[in-house]
């Protein structure tokens, strides 16, 4: 028996493997299924991610700081760190769920905070929740990898209906974002952005007009620096002109068709213009063509300046182009007959609606320089001392015998004019001033004022003589009528003796005359030297000297 029990157990043990799960695996294999479960429903229902590009994280936090649109939350900021270089702000953002559609390639964002602008104050509402993203959503466009933060609310929506246009200018600082477009004095629109191009070394302004005013924008429009107050000063005049209250303060720009030009084709968005410096100056930039002559002037050129007006008894020809123009061809000496050489531009398209299309000014002022059409120098504006060129028919002028072009330019004779015609003028009279015998009448006027004297010596003497005849006892022997012829001759001398008023009379002529021709000396003497002393005062003298007395 024993045998058998040691055959049967050799010492080998068995292993039996259970078959069935035992109930403490089901607690971790419920809460990893929860917990993938959990897991995968927030990132599958969680929002796009926004990476936003800045300089400055003023007032974001993150973990706090909300993304409104209308003023609705729509996400919040995760996280905000330095870039790499350190040189900007990159802000990671989430969205709240099914807000993806809102994520274009149009879409803006900015920071809403308290801030003073043109428009007044904003953001007042952040002062105690603290400041905020604000997305617009846009409409064109994917989605980008990152945008751009700004500092202020876009000017106009992408979506905005109406145009844009840009405005090229040689000079920076004109306009402003946020600039009001202005159309007779209407606001239309807005400046939105000013970039300046290296490449083109000027500024370029874009504008956003809106519908429907965007319709007035055509190819034909011209843009100008509304400046609120216009002070212009020039050889037209003194002109003030002041715009609307919105440019007052600000300035701003407006745009308008010039006088006499139709409507023009629609403008499309992103036409280039010009940006001019006033409306007066839109007007002069329409003439682009022109004819050029040459003028010489004797006489001074200050006060004549490019852009002065060139004028035919009041009608404007043209424009002032060079004062003085250089020209190399023509050798003229420092001397009394130095002519200064001007350069004026005939415009013709400024008179085409007076004469006509086919009035040929050109043969005009050629027959014209032939029967005394002269050019001349007048004064425009006595405050400023400007000037500017007039056309006018001189008769009196010799004919023409010289060149009509000169260097390939078309040459026009002229005159002097203004106060040079003046002091000529008074020059040629003062000379015949001049020419009277004036000494020769003192001295004849001195020795009558003698002769008269001696004349009437002796006509007292006479009178005396007939005084004594007629008192004497002689006269009643003498015939009556000739006592009579006596004494009417003896009261018509009484009337010429002295103490009578006709003696007195006489005397004081005599005297005023001598006086006048002796004052009238220093006069022709002062004249003769300085011409223009009846207009500007001549210079003062010196007290004279007392001479040495001779020993």
């Amino acid at each position: 028996m024993a045998g058998n029990n040691m055959a049967e157990h050799d010492g080998t043990a068995k292993v039996e493997k259970i078959k069935r799960w035992s109930p403490v695996w089901i607690v971790p294999i419920v809460t990893a299924l929860i917990g993938a479960w959990i897991l995968f429903y927030h990132y599958s229902h969680q929002g796009p991610e926004v990476t936003l590009i800045t300089t400055t994280a003023e007032g974001i936090e993150g973990g706090k700081t909300t993304i409104k649109s209308r003023n609705v939350d729509v996400g919040k900021v995760e996280s905000v760190t330095l870039s790499e270089n350190l040189q900007q702000v990159i802000i990671k953002a989430r969205l709240n769920t099914g807000m993806e559609k809102m994520l274009r390639g149009d879409s803006v964002f900015w920071v809403v905070k308290p801030q003073i602008g043109r428009e007044g104050v904003s953001g007042l509402s952040t002062l105690l929740s603290g400041a905020y993203i604000q997305l617009q959503p846009g409409s064109k466009g994917d989605e980008k990898a990152q945008y751009t933060l700004d500092d202020s609310p876009p000017l106009a929506s992408p979506d905005a209906k109406g145009i844009r246009v840009i405005l090229e200018s040689e000079r920076s600082g004109q306009l402003s974002p946020g600039d009001p477009v202005l159309f007779r004095g209407f606001q239309v629109g807005t400046v939105e952005t000013s970039h300046f191009d290296p490449k083109a070394r000027n500024i370029k302004y874009q504008l956003f007009i809106r519908a429907p005013y965007d319709t007035l924008v055509s190819d034909n429009v011209r843009f100008w620096k509304d400046s609120g107050v216009n002070f212009d000063m020039s050889a037209a005049g003194m002109r003030v002109e002041m715009g609307s209250l919105t440019t007052l303060f600000s300035g701003g720009v407006s745009f308008d068709i010039p006088n006499g030009w139709t409507q023009g084709q629609a403008a499309k968005n992103g036409d280039n213009y010009q940006l001019f410096d006033d409306q007066k100056s839109i007007q002069e930039s329409l003439y682009t063509r022109h004819m050029d002559y040459v003028l010489f002037f004797s006489d001074s050129v200050r006060g004549l300046q490019p852009g002065a007006p060139v004028e035919f008894r009041g009608i404007r020809l043209g424009t002032v182009a060079k004062v003085p123009y250089p020209l190399n061809v023509l050798k003229q000496q420092i001397s009394d007959d130095y002519r200064i050489p001007v350069l004026i531009r005939i415009e013709p398209d400024r008179f085409d609606q007076l004469l006509g299309a086919d009035f040929n000014i050109a043969d005009h002022i050629r027959q014209g320089i032939q029967q005394g059409l002269r050019a001349s120098m007048k004064s425009a504006n006595l405050l400023t001392g400007s000037t500017y060129v007039d056309l006018d028919f001189y008769p009196n002028e010799k004919p023409w015998k010289g060149p009509l072009e000169i260097a390939g330019i078309k040459l026009l004779p002229t005159v002097s004019g203004g106060f040079a015609q003046i002091q000529q003028k008074l020059m040629t009279t003062l000379d015949k001033i001049n020419n009277l015998p004036i000494e020769p009448m003192m001295r004849e006027a001195t020795s009558t004022l003698a002769e008269s004297q001696r004349t009437m010596k002796a006509t007292q003497k006479t009178i005396d003589s007939l005084n004594t005849i007629v008192s004497s006892k002689e006269m009643k022997n003498l015939p009556q009528d000739m006592q009579q012829t006596l004494i009417q001759l003896n009261r018509s001398l009484k009337g010429f003796q002295p103490g009578s008023p006709a003696y007195g009379h006489m005397v004081n002529d005599m005297q005023s005359l001598d006086k006048t021709l002796r004052e009238l000396q220093p006069v022709l003497k002062t004249l003769n030297q300085k011409s223009n002393a009846l207009i500007f005062a001549a210079p003062g003298q010196d007290d004279p000297q007392p001479k040495k007395a001779k020993q």
